[in-house]
């Protein structure tokens, strides 16, 4: 038995062995691999194109465009307009009105207590860079200044009016809107001390009068004058007899000096004509000479010659008993 399966095995490897030598590729044994090519390949690729391509692109255009549109407007409309209306309208409205509303007024019957107070502070309303108080405008409101500054002012962010100047660099307006006149301005008489050196501050009408806003003129107190008050009064205005200077005037006048001191140019004195004397040139002078007896006389100062008492309201000597003559100037020998 092994030896007849032993000799069936070895005929079939002789079988095999003569059909590979033999090169018949239909008897080749089912074990073969399936990988081995069957043909060979090609030299040409397979998508080759099968025709050469036309010269001439497709997209040209197979005819040329005509100059001429190909046909023309007709000059006359194709449809003639109706004269005349399709339907007359009709003289009355279709619906008549009623004589009675569709709805009845919504009343409210007012409530017995109000649902607001009213305060006695007025509401503000803050506003980017102001404040707006809304009882009677008195602020800035919108970004406009109060009364547009009344026209003599500039409206300021976060200053409100900032009104025109004189040309001196005072204000010449002042209020919230610029409406109101300012007045001269000088060193004040009295003021506030703060420092050791301001006792007399720069002030309208100089602290001696009150300044009309609507004017923008000072109303001086009695005993001063100037524009802004500034000076005193001379006595009876020097009674028509003599001229009003100021003492640092008065000063040069009489060969002196008179300027470092703060009222050099606000008090002021009468310079009389001559034959006149007092504050207020009010004072008559009466005639005088040298002494008869060589005594003091004009020279010293002294009226009637140094012989008599003057009587200033009418300027005549009333002379000693001894001496006569308009100035005293004769002795008598009577006594």
């Amino acid at each position: 038995m092994f030896i007849t399966t032993f000799g069936i095995v070895l005929l079939v490897v002789i079988a095999t062995l003569s059909a590979v030598e033999g090169g018949n590729p239909t008897a080749s044994p089912s074990a073969s691999p399936s990988a081995v090519p069957t043909a060979s390949p090609s030299a040409l690729p397979t998508f080759a194109p099968t025709a050469s391509p036309s010269a001439l692109p497709t997209l040209e255009p197979t005819a040329s465009p005509s100059a001429h549109p190909s046909a023309s407007p007709s000059a006359e409309p194709t449809v003639t307009p109706t004269a005349h209306p399709t339907a007359s309208p009709s003289g009355k409205p279709s619906p008549a009105p009623s004589p009675e509303p569709t709805a009845k007024p919504t009343t409210y019957s007012p409530t017995p207590k109000p649902t607001v107070y009213p305060t006695s502070s007025p509401t503000i309303t803050a506003e980017g860079y102001e404040t707006v108080f809304d009882y009677r405008k008195r602020h800035r409101k919108g970004g406009y200044c109060e009364n547009h500054c009344g026209g003599h002012g500039e409206c300021k962010k976060n200053k409100n009016c900032e009104c025109h100047k004189n040309l001196d660099g005072e204000p010449a307006w002042t209020g919230p809107d610029c409406s109101l006149r300012t007045c001269p301005k000088d060193f004040s008489w009295v003021g506030s001390v703060v420092n050791a050196n301001d006792l007399h501050p720069w002030q309208e009408c100089s602290n001696r009068g009150l300044c009309d806003r609507k004017t923008g003129s000072c109303q001086c107190f009695a005993g001063y004058d100037g524009v802004a008050c500034q000076r005193t009064l001379c006595p009876n205005d020097c009674s028509g007899r003599g001229i009003c200077w100021p003492e640092s005037h008065l000063a040069t006048f009489a060969g002196r000096t008179y300027s470092l001191p703060w009222d050099a140019m606000k008090e002021v004195g009468c310079v009389c004509d001559a034959g006149y004397r007092g504050p207020g040139c009010e004072l008559q002078e009466c005639p005088s000479g040298a002494d008869p007896l060589d005594g003091y006389g004009n020279e010293a100062g002294r009226e009637c010659s140094g012989r008599g008492l003057c009587d200033y309201t009418a300027g005549i000597c009333g002379c000693f008993s001894g001496f006569y003559g308009t100035h005293c100037q004769y002795q008598t020998t009577l006594f």
